[in-house]
């Protein structure tokens, strides 16, 4: 028992003597942290005046005007050309397009 007790009191002596204390950072580096920040900060309002005038500009830009009636109808001939079906045969074509 009496060992058990010496053997930790020396352990915890060992590791008081072995722990340092936390080591501060220098003045230098604060300051340097300190400007990284402030510079941050400024790119950060840099970027919300940008948007803010974008949001301006969309505001002011004019509506997309909506279309007017139902898509035009066209007449293409088939003569001279192979097909299946009617000659008169209502088609609709949808142009589909990926602009990634």
């Amino acid at each position: 028992m009496r060992r058990s007790t010496v053997l930790a009191v020396l352990t915890a002596v060992g590791v008081m003597i072995e722990a340092r204390p936390s080591v501060a950072q220098s003045a230098a580096d604060v300051e340097a942290l300190r400007k990284e920040v402030e510079g941050l900060k400024a790119g950060q309002m840099a970027i919300q005046k940008d948007l803010q005038e974008i949001k301006t500009l969309l505001k002011a830009r004019p509506a997309a005007a909506a279309p007017a009636g139902p898509p035009a109808e066209a007449m293409i001939s088939v003569e001279g050309a192979p097909f299946k079906g009617k000659k008169d045969a209502r088609v609709t074509m949808v142009d589909f397009t990926d602009y990634q």
